[in-house]
This record gives structure tokens, C-alpha cells and sequence, in this order.
């Protein structure tokens, strides 16, 4: 069985020893870390890499003839009446599914609708 005595092990190792041991481990983990970073931000550049160069299509030079298109612009109707019943029956069955009671159709009122869009 291997003891060792704590009193020899503690005075070998002096206040300057110990400091310098801090600081090569402190270093190494801040070495490590601007590593780790400069590695990530490389990340950004590698699908770069792979894409393939479009290659460009010939340009044709063929005079193009203007022509007046009119159109009609019709008014744009919003008929959103199905996305309105699909949007109701889907939250009475996720609050049917929560609360375990079934949801009346009547008891629920969509008041508005707004599309988001993400960039």
C-alpha cells in the first residue's frame, strides 16, 4: 500500500512553483480557447469551398422587340376561409388533446390572422 506523507508532498513545492504551474494551465486553457474560436469562425468560409463556379450563359444578342403588354389589374380578394377553419381545428384539437374536454366548434372566435414573414 502506497501513503504518502502530505508534509514532505506540500513542502517540495514552493509559492513560485505553484504560481507558475496557475499559469501555464491558465494559459493553456486561453491558448486552447482563441483556437476554438478562430476555428469557428473558419467554419463560415468552408461551404464556400464547395460550391461550384456557376458558369456563365453565352449572351445572345438578339434585338428585343418592346411590346406594350396591358393588363388588367384585378382587386386582390382575400379568401381565407379555409385557412381560418383549418387554423380553428387544428387549436381546438391541440386544446382538446391538452385539457382532455372536447372544444365546441361555436366556443372558439378567430379574431385576426396576421401572416409573419421571416427574413
Amino acid at each position: 500500500m502506497l501513503l504518502l506523507d502530505l508534509e514532505k508532498v506540500n513542502a517540495q513545492v514552493g509559492p513560485g512553483e505553484a504560481l507558475i504551474n496557475t499559469l501555464i494551465g491558465m494559459g493553456t486553457v486561453f491558448v486552447v480557447l482563441i483556437l476554438i474560436s478562430i476555428i469557428i469562425f473558419l467554419l463560415k468560409f468552408i461551404p464556400k469551398l464547395f460550391e461550384k463556379k456557376a458558369v456563365p450563359a453565352p449572351v445572345q444578342d438578339k434585338p428585343v422587340e418592346k411590346k406594350e403588354v396591358v393588363q388588367e389589374q384585378k382587386p386582390v380578394v382575400n379568401d381565407d376561409t379555409q385557412i381560418v377553419a383549418v387554423i380553428m381545428a387544428a387549436i381546438a384539437a391541440q386544446m382538446e388533446a391538452e385539457t382532455g374536454v372536447p372544444v365546441p366548434a361555436d366556443g372558439l372566435v378567430i379574431r385576426s390572422i396576421k401572416k409573419r414573414t421571416f427574413n
